[in-house]
């Protein structure tokens, strides 16, 4: 008997060894693609490209599910060498034509490798559906080292050269799903092609993006061929991030993904500090403590220094902007290293939270990344604007210190004013009139475009000081758009005189400019209700689900029990509630983890180990038992996701003030029991349903029910975090969940009406 189970067990060894490779690559490609992409285009078309590469997941399964010839065990190495090769044919064609408009053709190419993966993760649990658990922790395991395994690997290697290895890894995986004595062709195809590859473009970098023809219109495309150049480049898992001497004696610009842009400022050019608006609350406050947010490439350091500040703090989020702007240290003057200088890596607001620090200055000039994360709509910079974020700065200053924002133009202007005033009647119970009274906005005209200045003080302006300030802006050339009894337009001296309120900017501004929370962090989304760059995906995706559906009704009649027709929906349930979550427990633990990568790798790490181990875990039952708790294990999953949501803010109050390490195991803590259970719903359901009779076909067809949700639900999260917040993505999340727990109980323990 022994030896029976044995010989049973056996080949599941190389094969559990692919599959972690498989899922290591998988989602290390993802993650490579997602920076990738991140340089060549903007966010929101990153968020499509990304969402439809993971559906081809479930578009490869669906194949498997479809035809029976799929699902042979056999066609395993093809499979994953094919998404290798895919892989690397995707790297090439978006590099090699990143100067053509080929978004559609792009679109259409960039879900076949994870197709072809898709259809190896079908096949492999389709193979033997009784050891799913077994398979699954395999596949949680593995993801959740290859997300660890992102940070130091891009940092080292780069998106390019991380894709190259990332399809090495998928040949690797191929070569030992062959489980057979000689050559397996394909797989070392794919694997000598990654390696030759990687290693010569590591020797040469005959592969790169070419920044200067990028066709959508980035500013650094702008800048290159104006007669710019790139000096200097560094890639990290963060984003990408060039030096660029602009030529004709401009001072030179730091890009961030080729997008959001800052000067680096030479050592001795003091036209910067009569020109640029950003230097005016330096020199007319001449403040001792300042904090800058954002100081990219050290500009507002500078301008901190020239205003005799004694002790600056510089919070930058890029530590590649910090690494270049050290190493430029002769042309600017070795701003970071100067005497009351402190510079740290992380996130302003974090940084505030931990520290009692107080400051005559908090200043933040038009910080803004542009870089996609993954998963994720909302943007790193996106939880500075918010009415909490103001409070926090308020609470922060000094008595008569301030707040300086340096905007873009006219409805971020807006925003900021309606949130400020918001974060001020709140903060201290302040009507709107004498909230305005904090308030001083001006603009540089002669920019281009307008550049505007708000100011935010902890007190209210005296007239005196109004006139002072209104006056020193005049004779600098800078327009004073609103000082208390000094100056402004007729709604805000509205607003300041009490006839008027926020609410009436709001109903008269065509765009939406509501003063966004840290639940609703969309600062730069300025159109009322979805973006116009989400509908397509939303409206496509919804679409295809609605289509696939009804297909899938129609072809599930023809079996007799309810438990073999209705099971998909339990595999839908499971696959957009995970996703709901993680992206839910990612926005709210960022903050207090200090990093947006941070929060990202650790919640994705902590969320596929431990489930990976719950997923062993459940296998160890006895059969008469699993069927019996997984509408308990799915039930549980929604009362812990309800009990994290309510606990975490308070647990995160306690702790804000600890060490990294310190708050990377509270959240690793705080989320391990909700993540073991995770690791299960799936794995037991794909066990239960390999029972039935065509057991191979069902299991299939949960992994492409599970795959296509899985995306649809990243698509919801957005949809759902953009209307009515965050916190209502996790309240979904728990309710599907709550869903599955009821379908396990109705429709896989074979309760559902025959």
């Amino acid at each position: 008997m022994n030896r029976t189970q044995n010989a049973q067990h056996k080949p599941l060894i190389p094969t559990s060894y692919s599959l972690l490779l498989l899922s290591f690559a998988s989602i290390f490609l993802e993650i490579a693609l997602t920076r990738l992409f991140s340089t060549l285009f903007y966010p929101p078309y990153v968020f499509a490209i990304i969402s439809l590469a993971v559906l081809g997941l479930g578009l490869g399964a669906a194949l498997a599910a479809w035809r029976a010839p799929w699902r042979a065990a056999a066609r395993l190495p093809l499979y994953l060498s094919l998404g290798g090769l895919l892989a690397l044919a995707l790297l090439l064609t978006a590099v090699f034509t990143a100067s053509l408009d080929l978004h559609g053709g792009l679109l259409a190419l960039v879900p076949l490798p994870y197709f072809w993966l898709g259809l190896g993760l079908a096949t492999f649990f389709s193979a033997n559906p009784a050891d799913s658990p077994r398979l699954y922790r395999a596949d949680l395991l593995g993801a959740g080292l290859g997300a660890l395994a992102a940070v130091p690997l891009l940092n080292s290697l780069g998106a390019l050269n991380a894709v190259l290895l990332a399809a090495a890894g998928l040949g690797l995986a191929a070569l030992l799903a062959a489980r057979r004595p000689g050559p397996a062709p394909l797989p070392m195809v794919a694997i000598g092609l990654a390696l030759v590859g990687l290693l010569t473009n590591l020797a040469f970098n005959w592969l790169d993006v070419p920044m200067g023809q990028l066709a959508a219109p980035k500013p650094i495309t702008n800048s290159l061929r104006a007669g710019g150049r790139i000096i200097a480049t560094e890639w990290d898992a963060f984003a990408r991030t060039d030096l660029v001497d602009p030529g004709g004696g401009k001072p030179y610009e730091l890009y961030l993904d080729g997008a959001a842009g800052s000067v680096m400022p030479p050592s001795g050019d003091l036209n910067l500090l009569r020109t640029d608006i950003g230097f005016f609350p330096f020199a007319t406050q001449q403040p001792r403590q300042v904090l800058v947010i954002g100081p990219g490439g050290g500009l507002d350091v500078w301008f901190a220094l020239h205003g005799r500040a004694q002790q600056v703090t510089a919070v930058e989020i890029n530590p590649a902007s910090v690494t270049l702007v050290n190493r430029y240290a002769t042309y600017h003057g070795d701003l970071y290293r100067q005497p009351g200088v402190r510079l740290l890596v992380d996130e302003g607001r974090s940084v505030l939270r931990r520290e009692a620090r107080q400051y005559d200055l908090i200043y933040l000039s038009q910080v803004v990344t542009l870089a996609a994360e993954r998963g994720g709509y909302a943007l790193t910079e996106n939880t500075i604007y918010t009415v909490e974020a103001f409070q926090e700065y308020l609470a922060h200053l000094r008595p008569g210190g301030q707040i300086a924002m340096k905007l873009y133009d006219e409805l971020t202007l807006t925003r900021a004013v309606v949130t400020a005033v918001t974060a001020l009647a709140q903060a201290r119970g302040l009507s709107e009139a004498e909230a305005m009274r904090h308030l001083a906005v001006f603009l540089d005209g002669d920019a281009e475009p307008p550049v505007p200045l708000l100011l935010v003080q902890a007190d209210p302006f005296e007239r005196d000081a109004g006139l002072a300030l209104a006056g020193v802006a005049a004779q600098v050339g800078f327009v004073p758009l609103f000082v208390p009894d000094v100056a402004g337009g007729p709604t805000l001296q509205a607003i300041l005189a009490g006839e008027a309120t926020t609410a009436d900017i709001i109903s008269e501004t065509t765009s939406d400019v509501t003063p966004t929370s840290d639940d609703r962090p969309f600062f730069y989304q300025f159109e009322p209700g979805l973006p116009q760059s989400l509908r397509p995906l939303l409206w496509g995706l919804g679409g295809m689900v609605l289509a696939g559906g009804a297909l899938l009704f129609l072809a599930q009649r023809r079996y007799s029990t309810g438990a073999e027709r209705y099971a998909p929906l339990y595999f839908a349930a499971l696959g957009a509630g995970f996703i709901l979550l993680e992206i839910a427990v990612i926005q709210q633990t960022r903050l207090f983890l200090g990093h947006p990568t941070l929060a990202v790798t650790t919640v994705l790490a902590v969320l596929l180990l431990a489930g990976g181990l719950g997923s062993g875990w459940a296998g160890r039952w006895p059969d008469h038992v699993q069927l019996k708790r997984l509408p308990v294990v799915a039930a549980a999953i929604a009362l812990l996701a309800l009990l994290w949501l309510a606990g975490w803010p308070w647990l995160a109050r306690q702790f804000v003030a600890g060490s990294p390490a310190l708050r990377i195991g509270l959240v690793a803590i705080s989320l391990t029991p909700l993540a073991l259970l995770l690791g299960m719903p799936f794995p037991l359901g794909l066990r239960r349903v390999g029972q039935f009779e065509a057991g191979d076909r069902h299991v299939a067809l949960g992994w492409a029910v599970n795959g296509v949700m899985t995306v649809a639900g990243s698509v919801l999260a957005v949809t759902a975090a953009m209307l009515t917040g965050f916190g209502s993505v996790l309240l979904f999340g728990a309710g599907l969940y709550g869903v599955a727990a009821l379908l396990a109980w109705q429709v896989l323990a074979g309760r559902a009406p025959q």
